[in-house]
C-alpha cells in the first residue's frame, strides 16, 4: 500500500512539473512575442535610419570621387579615402540605429569601454598601421611612380605595384621583392624616372707597362658594338686609380631599362670588352694576384715571402 501511495505521489509531482514547464515556456514565448511587437516600431525606425545612412554613405562616396576626378591624386588613394568615408558613415549609422532600437544603449559608454582595448590592439598592430599610413602618404605625395627604378638599402628594381601596405620591386634578375611602405617612407631612396637611362660601370685592371690609351680605345669600341648600350650618351672610359693591382680602368655606359635588362647588357658588355682586350694582347689582372717585380724581372725581396706562400697555398 505504501509503495502504491509513493508511486502516486511521484506521478502527481511529475505531472505538476510538466505543467509548470509548459506554462513557463508559453509565458516566455508570449512575453517574447509581446516584446517584439512592442519594439516593432523601434525596429522599423532603426532599419529606416540604417537605410538613410547607407544612402548618405553612397552619396558621400560618389561626391568625393566626382570632386577629386580632376585632382592630381592617385586613383587608388581616391578609392581608399572614399571607402573609408563610406565605412565611417556606415559605422555611425549602425550605432545610431542601435540607440533608436535600444534606448538604454549608450554610445559614449561603449567608446570609454573600448579605450583600453583599442590601446592594446593599436600597440599590437603598430607595424601594420605604420605601413598603412605610410602607404597613404606615398600615394598622396607620389614621390615615385610605377615604372620608376628605385634603390633602397640593399634592394633595387623597377616599381611594378604601389599598394597601401607594400610596394613591389622587380629586381634585375627577375625576382619580385615586397618592401613594406614603412621602410619605403622612412629610408633614403634613389629614384630613376620611368624610361630614364641607367648608367652601369665596368672596372678592370691593366699592367703598368700596357698601352693604356690604346686599351681605352679598344674598350670604347667594344662597348659601342655591344647590343643594348644606347649611343647617347656615349660610353666613356677613364683611368680611375693607380694601385698595387695595376691601372684601374672604369668604363661607363648607359642602357634603356624599358628595352633591356641591366644584367643581360652588363654580361654582354663584359664579355665583349674581355674578348677585345685579350685579342689585342692585353692581360687583365684579377684583384690580389699581381706580383711586383724588379727591373731585372726577379721578385722584389718584400714580395718573396708572399710569392712563397702563394706557391705552397699558405
Amino acid at each position: 500500500m505504501n509503495v502504491l501511495l509513493q508511486a502516486g505521489g511521484w506521478n502527481e509531482w511529475f505531472l505538476k512539473l510538466v505543467s509548470d514547464v509548459q506554462v513557463s515556456v508559453l509565458e516566455s514565448i508570449k512575453g517574447l512575442i509581446t516584446a517584439i511587437f512592442s519594439r516593432l516600431p523601434f525596429l522599423v525606425a532603426g532599419i529606416i535610419v540604417m537605410f538613410l545612412f547607407w544612402v548618405l554613405a553612397k552619396m558621400i562616396r560618389s561626391g568625393f570621387m566626382a570632386a577629386t576626378r580632376r585632382a592630381k591624386v592617385d586613383t587608388r588613394l581616391r578609392l581608399l579615402i572614399s571607402r573609408m568615408l563610406a565605412g565611417l558613415v556606415y559605422t555611425l549609422g549602425i550605432f545610431t540605429a542601435l540607440t533608436v532600437i535600444i534606448p538604454s544603449f549608450n554610445f559614449a559608454s561603449l567608446i570609454a569601454g573600448l579605450g583600453f582595448t583599442s590601446f592594446v590592439v593599436g600597440f599590437a598592430t603598430k607595424d601594420i598601421l605604420n605601413n598603412f599610413l605610410s602607404g597613404i602618404l606615398i600615394l598622396w605625395h607620389q614621390p615615385f611612380h610605377i615604372g620608376d627604378y628605385l634603390f633602397i638599402g640593399s634592394n633595387q628594381g623597377k616599381v611594378e605595384y604601389i599598394g597601401v601596405r607594400a610596394t613591389s620591386l622587380r629586381k634585375d634578375d627577375g625576382e619580385l621583392v615586397l618592401i613594406p611602405n614603412g621602410d619605403m617612407y622612412s629610408n633614403a631612396l634613389t629614384i630613376r624616372g620611368k624610361g630614364a637611362k641607367r648608367r652601369m660601370q665596368l672596372k678592370f685592371n691593366l699592367d703598368y707597362q700596357a698601352d693604356i690609351e690604346q686599351a681605352k680605345t679598344v674598350t670604347f669600341e667594344a662597348l659601342v658594338r655591344t647590343q643594348g648600350i644606347v649611343p647617347e650618351p656615349q660610353p666613356n672610359v677613364y683611368v680611375a686609380d693607380l694601385n698595387s693591382e695595376g691601372v684601374l680602368v672604369t668604363a661607363n655606359f648607359w642602357l634603356d631599362t624599358n628595352e633591356n635588362r641591366p644584367l643581360t647588357v652588363f654580361d654582354q658588355a663584359a664579355i665583349e670588352v674581355m674578348k677585345s682586350l685579350t685579342g689585342a694582347g692585353y692581360e687583365l689582372f684579377p684583384p690580389g694576384s699581381m706580383i711586383v717585380k724588379q727591373p731585372d724581372g726577379s721578385p722584389s725581396p718584400a714580395n718573396q715571402p708572399a710569392a712563397k706562400k702563394e706557391m705552397f697555398g699558405e
